[in-house]
Parts: structure tokens; C-alpha cells; sequence
């Protein structure tokens, strides 16, 4: 008799369910849930401990691997896709929450009127948001996880060792050791992956505890509006993916489930990014030159779930304070909400940071920060499946058909 075979516990099933039964035990345990999110911050830490220098070895190997004419190819490419992607999501966002009003009728409800926020202002000029983008020390910017400022050093060090190696019979002893440190480090930040149930369970439990419904209730249509945003995001890049890639949408959807349930339990594209990078290679198929350069690259720079989030918020907390937004001014929230998504945090937490800059920035009550501070994890999650599947999306837009491997992508070889 044949020996029958351990058939393999898949973790993406295993996050879903840790999500599902942390959302339950937030609802029942309340606020005494607070006591296990240490967990979860300690399995975020232990992951992010490593995201900086992976994503900054994985930049520098693919563009040092490129020629200066491919990388210019792939490179501006793709930074295009990232803008006008995000002004798309930004532009929809708007359109939506004027034509629902998510802010109407919220003025005098009680989560309103007890609304305080103690925090500063954060005033961000355009001038300030390209200044931030360049660090004057690597190192550290490294240790505060300033990610564009790491990125824009680790393309500079990738072009040198192209230029480098085409003039050197292609050798480089620091390409070599970058790519085996990206190698090593993707290995630990496997390994602390088999614990994501758990941490994930501690993590929404302790959030959904300290949140409680009856914050939610108010703020349901608010949540729908941006969530309705994404899902006519989603449709666009579905729609332009099937034509140009000639790829099955129901299939893209199914290979893409992982790391879009990733994103949802973590809300942190750092996290997501090495299970994107692998199952966009490895299951649906995209040239490695393409996707290895721009995930790393779109994780801080096409934030179109964030771009969203910003201008539904920004809409939302006029409405709800009886002011209007027309004409010049419209288009004022558009262009801040796109470019404070290029300014966009990697890891939990981000929302604060964006809401103290975009608010003092339209002139809209500081106090309405206090309102949205606490929707860390909903808004979290509906914006990080966004911004994380956006990059895949955008990789494949600018590999197009011929930088689909089909046999991968059709299960008929492994990568």
C-alpha cells in the first residue's frame, strides 16, 4: 500500500483563520485583550528587524544586474505607473466621497463631539516632501527605517556597480555579497513567518479590543466608502492586467490571494514584501529583473491604498464639520492626498503620521484627528491590500506579455 503523504498546513489558510478568531476574541475579551499585543509587536519587530537591509540588497542586485538602457526602461516606466496610479486611486477616492457623503450627519453624534487631539501639527510643504526623500547619512537613515531615503542610496550603489561591472567582464565582489546577504536575510524573515498566525492573532484581538463596535457603528459608511474606492481600484488593474498580459483574472486572483492575505492580517507592505516578490516570480510569473526592482521600489512610493484613505478622510471630516470643498479647493485635496501617499509609512502606525500632516494642511480642525487616530487596523487593512497588490500589479503592466512566464503562470512548471 502506498504511503500516504503529510499533506502541508497552508499558512495563508492559517492567517485568514488567526484574523478571523482575533476579530472574535477583540469583540468578546474588550479591552483585557490589550495584554497580548505585545506578542504581535514582537513578531512585527522580529520580521521588520530585517526588512531594511533585504529591501536595500534586493534594489541594489536588480539594478546593479541591469544595464543602464534596461534599468531606464523598467525604471521610469514603472515610477510613471506609481504616479499616475495613485492619482487615479486619489481622484476616485474624492468623486466617491462627494457623490456619499461618508461625513454626513456625524457633526453631533457623540464620537464627534468628544473628539480631542493633544499632538502637533505636522505642516509638510511640497519642497519638504522631495527634501525627505534624501538622507545625509546612510546609516542613519538605516536605523530610523527612513525607507526612501535607503532606497534612493541603494539605486545609487546599484548603478555604480552596473556601471562597474560593464567595465569589468561583469565581476563585483559587493554584487555577489549583496545578493547572498538578500539570500540569507529572505531566509530569517521566512523562518519568523511561521509564527504569523499567532502574532496576527495577538495583534488584531488587542486592536479590535481597545477599538470596540461602538466606535465603528458611526464610522461604517466612512470605512465602505474607502473600501468601495479600493475595489474600483482593483477592477481598473484587473481589467488592464488581463489585456495586456494576456493572464486570466479569476487565476491572477487566486495566485495573488497569499500576499493580499497577508497584507490584510499584518496592514504593513515591509511585511508583505518578501511573500509578494516570491509569488509574483514564482506563481504568476513576471520577469525577476522587473518584479525584483520595482516592489522594493513601489512599497514607499505607489501607496495607492493610502492615497485613497487620505482623501476619503480629508472629505469625510469636512462634511463632518459643515465645511465645502469646491472647485480650486477639490483639486487642492487631490494633489495633497497624492503627494502625502508618496510620503506614506511602511508598518503599522502610518495612519497617524498621515492624518497630523493632511489636516493642518487643508486648514480642517485638529481635533478631528482624535476621531480616525484610533481606526488603525480597518483603514489599515483596506488601504495595505492596495498598496501591496498595486506593486504587483504595476510590475506586470510594465513586464507586459512577453515578461510573463505563461507556463509558470498556467502551472505547468515550477519557477
Amino acid at each position: 500500500m502506498a504511503e500516504t503523504k503529510k499533506k502541508k498546513v497552508n499558512i495563508t489558510n492559517l492567517i485568514v483563520l488567526s484574523m478571523v478568531i482575533g476579530v472574535v476574541a477583540g469583540i468578546v475579551g474588550g479591552s483585557a485583550m490589550a495584554q497580548i499585543q505585545f506578542v504581535g509587536d514582537i513578531f512585527f519587530r522580529l520580521v521588520q528587524m530585517g526588512i531594511v537591509p533585504f529591501v536595500m540588497c534586493t534594489i541594489i542586485v536588480a539594478v546593479g544586474g541591469l544595464t543602464p538602457q534596461a534599468l531606464s526602461g523598467v525604471g521610469l516606466k514603472g515610477i510613471g505607473i506609481f504616479a499616475v496610479s495613485s492619482f487615479i486611486a486619489a481622484g476616485i477616492a474624492l468623486v466617491l466621497s462627494l457623490v456619499l457623503q461618508p461625513g454626513a450627519g456625524l457633526g453631533e453624534t457623540a464620537l464627534v463631539q468628544d473628539a480631542v487631539f493633544e499632538g502637533e501639527a505636522s505642516v509638510v510643504t511640497f519642497q519638504d516632501t522631495l527634501l525627505s526623500f534624501f538622507g545625509n547619512n546612510i546609516v542613519s537613515s538605516m536605523g530610523a527605517g527612513s525607507m526612501v531615503q535607503c532606497i534612493v542610496f541603494a539605486i545609487a550603489l546599484g548603478l555604480a556597480i552596473s556601471f562597474w561591472r560593464n567595465t569589468h567582464d561583469g565581476k563585483c565582489l559587493v554584487y555577489d555579497f549583496m545578493g547572498e546577504l538578500a539570500s540569507l536575510l529572505l531566509n530569517i524573515i521566512r523562518a519568523v513567518m511561521t509564527i504569523a498566525p499567532i502574532g496576527i492573532f495577538c495583534y488584531v484581538s488587542s486592536m479590535v479590543g481597545s477599538l470596540g463596535a461602538e466606535v465603528l457603528i458611526p464610522l461604517v459608511k466612512y470605512l465602505g466608502v474607502m473600501a468601495l474606492a479600493t475595489v474600483v481600484m482593483f477592477f481598473i488593474y484587473f481589467a488592464l492586467v488581463s489585456v495586456r498580459c494576456r493572464l486570466n483574472p479569476v487565476k491572477l486572483i487566486k495566485k495573488m490571494w497569499p500576499m493580499s492575505a497577508l497584507a490584510l492580517g499584518t496592514i504593513s507592505s515591509a511585511v508583505t514584501l518578501p511573500t509578494a516578490m516570491e509569488d509574483t516570480k514564482n506563481k504568476i510569473g513576471c520577469d525577476s529583473e522587473v518584479s525584483d526592482l520595482l516592489l522594493p521600489l513601489g512599497m514607499p512610493l505607489n501607496s495607492n491604498g493610502a492615497a485613497i484613505h487620505l482623501a476619503v478622510t480629508a472629505i469625510t471630516i469636512a462634511q463632518i464639520y459643515g465645511i465645502t470643498f469646491a472647485g480650486p479647493e477639490l483639486l487642492t485635496v487631490w494633489v495633497i492626498s497624492f503627494l502625502l501617499s508618496l510620503a506614506n509609512a511602511v508598518s503599522p502606525g502610518a495612519s497617524l503620521v498621515s492624518l497630523t500632516m493632511i489636516v493642518p494642511a487643508l486648514n480642517l480642525p485638529m481635533a478631528a484627528v482624535g476621531i480616525f487616530a484610533g481606526l488603525e487596523y480597518p483603514t489599515g487593512a483596506i488601504r495595505t491590500i492596495l498598496n501591496v497588490d498595486g506593486d504587483v500589479f504595476a510590475a506586470l503592466l510594465v513586464a507586459g506579455d512577453k515578461g510573463i512566464d505563461h507556463d509558470i503562470f498556467e502551472d505547468k512548471v515550477k519557477a
